[in-house]
């Protein structure tokens, strides 16, 4: 007898390559053909049938996939189950009758054969049209590694790039696939929240710090992983943007001279160090379409710890969390895959219709899962503390939710949001390395329900030790630029001596070891010559503008310089307060005349026009500058004055303004310095007050 079942298995189990197969007790191995009722293409099925039929994939890796494209059977008396695996001990997937058709079925991921089991039986009396299903098998993920080919700028000997601030870099990468990349698209991580697509992309920083780049590639291939398969490993470029020194003591003995003096000017310069703050890991959201056996996968790229760092403890770990809504959590098997491929199990398909946040859905079992319009997500964490439920057994009933856009509302059961326990151990992370692609997988089981995962997070231990790459770029040269004031240097000092009355300025400049120039510019004042006493007002507030009331005056002869806490300037019209001088923003009717202005808000007497509809361009300017003004006040009378930091007046005009544009020429007979530009019109009670420098 034994030898005969053993004869029998072997009449029954073959490959089929390519062919059709009608319903019959069997074991199939193949990815091609249909599976047809037994009454094949043309005919109905019988009455009294029990058969089993295995379908299994031709290489290991592969699923096999059943898409039923025609479905009848009779209704509560014949059934057709599908079980996923090679026998009907497997796991059931479901069982169909009447016209409620299986759809797309493909064996799961826990399904090690691949195969999927077919049963049928039908009774003594009426039968119909039965079904097709064509057959097909997944094709595995391959596997792809990204790997970087070229830089510009060049990286250094450690494989660093080293730039300014706004500096173009020219990436170039490439993966290597295992069968075919045909179709890949190439997703740069810029490691600053954004990101450049392609396999060559040109990319700058506008924020100093340190930054890891990572390229992410996905093939065409959609059948294990719905997005495409992607590379598993990370090439952490590492580029470093320089950062402005500290240029605090760069600054003269003295800042203000009686003409013909000399004073000195120390350059001082100190580097500052690049931070690298490693960013948290940002998920896209992901479509969880009604599929029936497909997965769908979102990763995150950890970079912050040390590449050699792995999972040791569990209590590393804190918690996995998902913000997430579903309408049918029994439709779900979720996991989560470490950098190095060890699978946890979260949720293990069960819970039948309850719902996962607040879905858009018309039933407990939503006949629209074709519309993917998303609900509202909720938050659920896995930690690792056996004490919480799992999602099924968190489960409870009688929640309402609205049908759709809230035109009514059904009532289902529902896993409130909040902490729960993984179906499997969290400790079977152990031993995975902390930095690289840590994946969320959600396989879609059942026909109809969808979902949207919105985002999910991996929260580590704070008091892991994260990655340093922290940097501080040396200065490479320091000196200033030649003038011919200049009568002397030593080292980093220069002595100047300004031949003629103003302002002059001096420029202390920088190069660090990125090749980044950076300056600072200090300026002095030569009183006009016979002056000898120079007023310097108070600033007792610090924001550069003096007090007109509390002043001293000082020797010129005696060339002490400017006192500290002193400014030669006293347009400060409140100097308790840095928030109030003519630089500052007016806020209408607070009863306070923020910009010194002397009225109380933007309006400056005329409704229609705030302080800053006055436009001043080129500033700094050399020789002209043109005055934009608001439309109401074209063809009105203004007068353009202009006065120095010493309240003198150095200019005056007076034009009525034809276009919008008002232009004022000959404005290079002043000298370099710093000037305030005042526009008017007494008639209507109308002045701004502007900051103008000349070159």
């Amino acid at each position: 007898m034994k030898k005969n079942l053993i004869l029998f298995f072997f009449i029954i189990s073959y490959l089929s390559y390519g062919q059709d197969i009608l319903m019959q007790n069997g074991t199939f191995t193949t990815c091609s053909g249909i599976l047809y009722d037994s009454g094949g293409e043309f005919s109905n099925y019988a009455n009294n049938e029990s058969f089993t039929v295995t379908i299994c994939p031709e290489e290991i890796g592969q699923r096999t996939r059943l898409n039923f494209q025609e479905f009848s059977v009779q209704l509560n008396a014949d059934s057709l189950t599908i079980y996923d695996g090679n026998d009907v001990s497997a796991p059931f997937l479901g069982v169909y009758s009447g016209v409620d058709s299986p759809g797309s079925v493909i064996a799961t991921f826990d399904n090690p054969t691949g195969c999927l089991t077919v049963q049928f039986i039908s009774d003594n009396i009426g039968h119909t049209t039965g079904w097709a299903a064509a057959i097909s098998c997944t094709t595995p993920c391959q596997d792809i590694t990204a790997q970087l080919e070229s830089t510009l700028p060049v990286a250094n000997a450690e494989g660093i790039i080293e730039v300014c601030v706004g500096d173009n870099i020219n990436l170039s990468g490439s993966g290597i696939f295992e069968t075919d990349g045909a179709g890949a698209n190439y997703t740069w991580d810029l490691g600053d929240g954004n990101i450049a697509s392609g396999q060559t992309v040109n990319v700058s920083y506008n924020t100093p710090g340190v930054y890891l780049v990572n390229l992410d590639i996905r093939d065409t291939n959609t059948d294990d992983i719905i997005q495409g398969c992607t590379n598993t490993n990370s090439i952490n470029l590492v580029i470093r943007v320089s950062s402005e020194p500290d240029f605090t003591g760069t600054q003269a003995a003295t800042d203000v001279l009686c003409f013909g003096g000399t004073t000195t000017i120390a350059g001082v310069v100190s580097p500052l160090a690049i931070v690298y703050n490693c960013p948290p890991p940002e998920s896209e959201v992901t479509f969880l379409p009604d599929g029936n056996g497909s997965a769908y996968s979102t990763s995150i790229n950890v970079t912050c710890f040390d590449d050699a760092q792995t999972l040791t403890d569990i209590s590393q770990i804190e918690s996995i969390c998902l913000n997430i809504e579903h309408s049918y959590l029994g439709d779900l098997d979720i996991d989560i895959i470490s950098p190095n491929g060890q699978v946890v199990r979260l949720h293990n398909q069960g819970g039948g219709s309850a719902n996962l946040g607040i879905p858009w859905a018309t039933n407990a079992v939503d006949g629209n899962s074709n519309i993917i319009t998303p609900g509202e997500g909720l938050d659920y964490c896995f930690v690792p503390n056996n004490g919480f439920p799992t999602l099924a057994s968190g489960i409870q009933t009688g929640g309402a939710f609205p049908v759709e856009d809230g035109t009514g509302t059904y009532t289902d059961s529902f896993v409130p949001a909040g902490n729960y326990s993984a179906v499997e151990a969290l400790d079977g992370l152990i031993g995975s390395p902390l930095n690289g692609n840590w994946t969320i997988r959600v396989v879609d089981n059942l026909a109809l329900d969808n979902g949207y995962m919105f985002s999910w997070e991996l929260n580590f231990d704070p008091n892991l030790q994260l990655q340093d790459f922290d940097y501080i770029p040396s200065i490479v040269s320091q000196s200033w630029d030649s003038d011919a004031n200049i009568t002397e240097i030593n080292g980093n000092t220069i002595t100047v001596a300004p031949d003629a009355a103003g302002d002059f300025c001096y420029t202390f400049r920088t190069v660090d070891e990125f090749g980044c120039e950076y300056s600072k510019t200090v300026c002095i004042n030569v009183a006009d010559e016979g002056t000898t006493a120079i007023t310097y007002y108070e600033d007792t507030d610090g924001d550069g503008y003096g007090d007109a009331n509390s002043s001293i005056t000082v020797n010129c002869n005696d060339n002490v310089g400017r006192p500290a806490g002193y400014v030669l300037n006293n347009l400060d019209c409140n100097d308790a307060d840095d928030n109030i001088n003519p630089d500052a923003t007016d806020e209408e009717g607070n009863g306070t005349d923020e910009n010194c202005d002397g009225v109380d808000g933007y309006l400056l007497g005329i409704a229609e026009i705030a302080a800053n509809d006055i436009k001043i361009f080129p500033n700094p300017f050399k020789s002209s500058v043109v005055i934009n003004v608001p439309t109401i006040l074209v063809g009105s009378q203004l007068n353009i004055n202009i006065y120095d930091l010493k309240g003198r007046l150095v200019f005056k005009n007076s034009q009525t303004s034809l276009s919008n544009e008002i232009v004022i020429n000959n404005l290079d007979v002043l000298g370099r310095a710093t000037y305030f530009l005042e526009v008017s019109n007494k008639e209507v009670g109308f002045k701004v007050v502007k900051k103008l420098i000349k070159l």
